[in-house]
Parts: C-alpha cells; structure tokens; sequence
C-alpha cells in the first residue's frame, strides 16, 4: 500500500529500568548457554512484588501515550481512533483495556479499540488506522496506536517461556496524522499465512477458560512435528522476502536507499543467524544494538525501536527507515517511513 498523506507524528516509551542477563544467570533462572545463544545483555523489567500502577499494562500503555500525545501537540479533537495491541494478560479479565488508554490519554469520546495480533499488532495497526484515518470515518485527523504488556510470575517465566525471546514490560505509544509529522509513512504491506498459527497451538486443545501453565516452546517443538510445521521456517521465510520487497517497491526506494531498520528484539536464531541475516542488510543498520538491552517488549519493539533511533541522533531529515516485524499468526508487516524533521523531545522519567 503507498501512503501519499500518513504522517508519525510522535512517539512515547515507558520501559522500567534493564536487569543485566547475568543477575538472572547467576539466580538460576536463565540458562548460561542460552544467554551465550541468543545475545541479550539486559531485559526491561518490573520486581515481581511491585503492584504501582504504573507497572499494570493499562498504566504503561497510559504513560506510553500521554507522552506521545503531548510531543505531538495534539488536541482531543483531532484524534479519531485509538487503537491498543499487547500479546498478554492486561491486569483484569473481561476488560476494554483500549477503552481505558484512550480515556487516561485522550479524553472520552474517542473510539478505542484492541487489537490482537500477537506481536505485529503495533505495526498492522498503522495500516488499519491509516485506512480510517484516509476514508473519513469520523472527525479528527490523528490516531493513537499503544502497546503494553507485563510478564509477571508466576503465571509466565519472561525468561524461559519461549525460546528465542527473553519477554520485557513496557508500554510503547505511537501518534498517527494526516496533518504533518516528523516522519512520513510511504508505504507499508502485511502478508499472512494463518496456516502456521500452529507455532504458538501446538498440539494443545482448546480450554474453556485459562490456568494451563504457558510453554510457547514445547507448542513450537509439536507443531514442528506436524506436516504443515516441517515447512515452518521456508515458509516464514517467503513471507519476509515477499513483505520486504513489496514495501520497498511500494515506496518507490531501493535497498541500498534504506538508512536503518528497526527490527524485533527477538534473541539470536541457531547459529547467530538474525533479522539482518534474513533482510539482506548488515547488523549495524538494524536496532539489535538497542534490543539486546531491553528484551523482547512484545509489539512495542517498533516503536521503541524508532523512538531510541531518533533520540540517539541516529537519524538525519530525508532518512528512510525500514519497520519490519512479524507475529504468531502468522502475519508479518512491513512499513517504509521517511524523515521529515528532526524532533527535540525531552526525555521523560522511567523512559530507557
């Protein structure tokens, strides 16, 4: 899809402060030979004792948002879709925890909805908004996209639930406009193939209500087993290659026009195979320096991503920047965006 009126018009990040990989090692909760596997040096993460509001996936998400509303110098008014993704528990069962973001960042009358895509929500969720923001469902000319999660024990071990990712809290928040940004969305294209939501099954059956103790792994190990699963990773791979070349050709830039690429903090692949690897583009381009130090935050990766990009004077104005990131579903989301403007943001407290 080519974007001729799609603007990011700020960004917000709420992240508790890194736990080094090595406390966890040396606790006993994360293997030594893992760590070397897959590269994180430090994971984003509350103390499992503390119940403060600001460490619920609401309060995040809130947090994420109020700055990202505030460095946009939007209005109420000009918001006309709030949208929330996570991939997890959101502090309480049977709530619109959408609803709730939308009322603590911009006000009451503004639509809010959840979007559940796993870990490419946030980025899916550029195209959907995108999409009503340009077909003139409603007033307003911007739309809020947040992300928040927690991955509190006991219910889920962050370090050991799945076996590529060290799993963080944080809160992420992006503000979408048709009226001006510091970047400029050019593109962006998501592809799928809902046969391989079998990744995140396994051979578990369905339950009439939650309690199992999760094992994304051991569901990864059984699906792999299955005819559809032996397929798995070429058929991921023809996903990335097809998201990425269509994005790229969408926005009119070639390989070598792409300046940096913010990809997701997933660990190291066997081998130390990685996103680069699989983009065609050197490790130095990509966000993995930063996501190594944060963890996996779920479909906040990209805006954090992005975020610390900017905040680190690692962009220039007329930069394109390639978002690129999948989630369980299987659906992978590609975005092209160009700098416009180099924003001066204040960096606010708890913000890594």
């Amino acid at each position: 899809m080519k974007w001729d009126n799609l603007h990011i018009a700020a960004l917000g990040t709420f992240l508790p402060a890194p736990v080094p990989v090595e406390e966890a090692v040396a606790a006993g909760r994360y293997d030594a030979e893992r760590r070397k596997a897959r590269g994180y040096v430090s994971v984003c993460a509350f103390d499992d004792d503390d119940e403060s509001p600001d460490a619920t996936p609401p309060g995040m998400a809130v947090r994420a948002a109020r700055t990202a509303v505030a460095r946009s110098g939007l209005a109420e008014r000009d918001f006309a879709l709030a949208l929330h993704t996570s991939i997890w528990f959101q502090g309480l069962d049977i709530h619109p925890t959408a609803s709730y973001v939308a009322h603590g960042a911009v006000g009451r009358h503004v639509p809010a909805y959840d979007v559940q895509q796993r870990c490419n929500g946030a980025l899916g969720a550029i195209e959907l908004a995108g999409a009503q923001l340009a077909a003139g469902v409603r007033p307003g000319h911007a739309a809020l996209i947040t992300t928040a999660d927690r991955f509190a024990a006991p219910a889920v071990d962050r370090w050991n639930l799945a076996e590529y990712n060290v799993y963080a809290d944080g809160g992420t928040a992006m503000v979408l406009s048709t009226d001006g940004g510091f970047a400029r969305v050019l593109s962006t294209v998501t592809v799928a193939d809902n046969s391989l939501e079998g990744i995140a099954r396994g051979d578990e059956p369905f339950r009439p209500s939650p309690g199992a103790p999760i094992d994304l792994t051991a569901r990864t190990a059984a699906y792999e087993l299955t005819a559809d699963g032996k397929q798995a990773d070429l058929r991921t791979g023809r996903l990335i290659a097809r998201a990425r070349h269509q994005a790229l050709a969408d926005a009119g830039a070639e390989p070598c026009e792409i300046a940096r690429v913010v990809t997701g903090s997933t660990g190291l692949f066997e081998h130390g195979w990685h996103w680069h690897h699989l983009l065609g583009v050197e490790e130095s381009l990509t966000t993995w320096a930063y996501g190594r130090t944060t963890g996996h935050i779920g479909a906040g990766d990209w805006t954090a991503g992005l975020d610390w990009l900017l905040r680190t004077g690692a962009l220039d104005v007329g930069d394109k920047v390639l978002l690129f990131g999948g989630g369980a579903g299987y659906s992978l989301t590609a975005a092209v965006v160009q700098i416009t403007a180099l924003p001066q943001w204040p960096n606010p407290d708890r913000e890594h």
